[in-house]
Order: structure tokens, then sequence, then C-alpha cells
């Protein structure tokens, strides 16, 4: 049973967090100037890593 609610406190953690990231982007007008810049910055980044994986593993 523990095993289980971990998992399930994870799920929850996982959810509030993308929850949070939404409602932040809901108001993206509304936010500072960094975060403005910041959430796209982190977002490429991501994407970033993401194709130079895909093209590591095609090579």
């Amino acid at each position: 049973m523990d095993l289980k609610q971990s998992f399930a406190d994870f799920n929850q953690n996982v959810n509030d967090f993308f929850n949070f990231i939404a409602d932040k982007l809901k108001n993206y007008k509304n936010l500072s100037i960094g975060e403005q810049i910041a959430y796209p910055a982190v977002g490429l980044g991501l994407i970033l890593i993401l194709v130079s994986l895909v093209m590591f593993i095609l090579s």
C-alpha cells in the first residue's frame, strides 16, 4: 500500500506543477518581463534537448 500511496503523491505533485505553469501562462501578459523571457527560453531548451537526443540516436 505504501508504494501505491507514493505513486499517488508523486502524481499529485506533477499535476500541481503543471497546473501552476498553466495558470501562469494563462496570464502571460501580466507576468514580469523576466518571466516572459524565461518561460519560452526554458521551453526552447527542452525542445533542443529532445532534438539532440533524437539526432544522437539516429546517427
